[in-house]
């Protein structure tokens, strides 16, 4: 017994499988760059905090007010964290002691409204901690 034709017809397969794997081509595409973005969000966050201590920790009066300045200039030029905040948790002045600086911030989740369950932000957060310089 043959066949029909229109079974054995192979015409409009590659539309089909186009139609399928194209849009899981597309998510892992954007899922892609939406964690390469929240790598590169979390170095920035640690580059800014050892960049405010590293700062911080060469100054001769007011420490803890250069970290700040310095890591807030740094996640500011960074252009990917979103709602910085810079915090000093240890900040003596003192010659010798520990200048803790943290700074944190909010990327942006691309999937957060298309997937139940997912974040709307990722948090990305990170702590340096430099010797304080200096002579008495």
């Amino acid at each position: 017994m043959r066949t029909p034709k229109f079974l054995r017809d192979r015409s409009g397969s590659e539309f089909t499988e186009a139609a399928i794997t194209l849009p899981i081509a597309i998510v892992i595409m954007i899922a892609t760059i939406n964690l390469g973005m929240v790598v590169f969000g979390q170095q920035a966050v640690e580059q800014a905090a050892r960049q405010g201590a590293r700062m911080g920790s060469v100054a001769q009066h007011s420490a803890a007010a250069y970290a700040s300045s310095y890591a807030q200039d740094a996640i500011v030029a960074s252009k990917i964290v979103q709602d910085t905040s810079v915090t000093i948790l240890a900040a003596s002045g003192a010659p010798g002691s520990v200048l803790k600086v943290r700074v944190s911030g909010s990327i942006p989740n691309y999937f957060g409204g298309l997937i139940p369950g997912l974040p709307t932000v990722f948090t990305v957060s990170a702590d340096a901690n430099f010797r304080q310089e200096g002579w008495q």
